[in-house]
């Protein structure tokens, strides 16, 4: 298993592992089905909470060049759910209204990305047993200013399950250039 594919699942198994310690162990002794991450689908209220925010690392593009970008900053959010929309709250930072993707739209499916460090769609429908697309995607997009005071449109797309949603992009674009990062929210218990 390569090393992305790991990076993504490690959140996943220790999910799993944690839950099965907190398990009695006659609950442990009877058969059961296994456990299938793409089978449970959160609600966006299963989502709100306080989160670890992780992002990066990034890769910059601009003109066919790209530049890796491997800095990754913490910080923590808060989702909270407002007249039934997935707000994003994180310090610096607008507002980001999280919205469902329905069914109609079109798959997704990515390349792996060494840049990101990101395992491709492929690889987590393998891992999993599912088509990636069978978890609950959301999307946010809006308008932002960086510190140099230009503004930039970005765009996050996300893949949640039980306390983790993870970045299959997030990226942004300024002059021709765009920043494409790694974004993964690891829920904090309370």
């Amino acid at each position: 298993m390569n090393y992305h594919l790991k990076s993504f699942c490690s959140a996943l198994a220790s999910s799993a592992a944690l839950t099965m310690s907190l398990m009695p162990l006659p609950a442990l002794a009877q058969d059961a089905e296994p456990m299938v991450f793409c089978e449970y689908q959160p609600s966006l209220e299963e989502l709100v909470g306080d989160y670890m925010v992780t992002t990066g690392p990034g890769v910059l593009s601009s003109g066919g060049v790209k530049i890796p970008m491997p800095d990754v900053q913490t910080h923590r959010a808060t989702l909270a759910l407002i007249d039934g929309v997935l707000v994003l709250y994180a310090e610096d930072t607008p507002p980001i209204d999280l919205m469902p993707v329905s069914g109609s739209e079109p798959d997704w499916e990515w390349s792996e990305s060494d840049d990101i460090q990101m395992p491709s769609s492929e690889d987590v429908r393998l891992m999993e047993g599912c088509d990636i697309n069978t978890f609950l995607r959301l999307t946010g997009r809006g308008i932002a200013t960086s510190q140099e005071g230009r503004t930039f449109d970005y765009n996050i797309n996300l893949i949640a399950s039980k306390g983790l949603l993870y970045g299959l992009q997030s990226s942004w674009s300024v002059d021709g250039m765009t920043m494409d990062l790694r974004l993964t929210l690891s829920e904090i218990d309370g």
